[in-house]
């Protein structure tokens, strides 16, 4: 996988390594060496965590907007939410490199990094589903708010570590 490099506000040890740490109960945590599935799996529960709770302000109102369509808000939401889910999942397991970095891996957990999502991921979903809904109501042809979710969704989680890395350079130079 090459060599690992640490940068500042990114977790690289889990795209170059294929042990993650475990819990086995009782406040007992290790390091355990797992499959190419099993990282998968692993990231891809951390990673829908790390998107999901902060963007739940826009989740709810993603889940409470009127539609009644394939193609309505909530569809576009769900599709949008599970796109950055599986590209974030890809990320920090190192299987795709993010736009713009040579570094592999997701975003830190630093404070400044965990406001940054809050705002990053409600205006991205925002962005993704009621632009498209609007989008694909001016055009009128209703399938583009999916296309227009799934495109704004792939990008926006693609660039996400850039952008993270260069939030956190600028507050640690403060």
């Amino acid at each position: 996988m090459g060599q690992r490099r640490d940068e500042p506000g990114r977790q690289t040890r889990p795209a170059y390594s294929s042990t993650r740490r475990t819990w086995y109960g009782y406040g007992k945590l290790t390091h355990a060496e797992k499959s190419g599935f099993g990282r998968f799996l692993h990231d891809c529960s951390y990673v829908f965590g790390d998107i999901s709770i902060p963007a739940l302000p826009i989740l709810f109102v993603i889940m409470a907007a009127p539609g009644t369509g394939v193609y309505d808000a909530t569809a576009a939401g769900f599709l949008a939410w599970m796109t950055m889910v599986a590209i974030g999942t890809a990320i920090r397991g190192g299987w795709i490199r993010p736009f713009a970095t040579d570094t592999l891996g997701w975003v830190s957990l630093a404070p400044v990094l965990i406001a940054l999502r809050f705002v990053y991921y409600n205006l991205v979903l925002a962005v993704a589903v009621f632009g498209g809904v609007a989008l694909a109501d001016a055009v009128g042809y209703p399938p583009l708010s999916l296309v227009v979710a799934f495109t704004v969704a792939i990008g926006s989680t693609m660039a996400f570590p850039r952008f993270a890395e260069s939030v956190y350079g600028a507050f640690r130079e403060r």
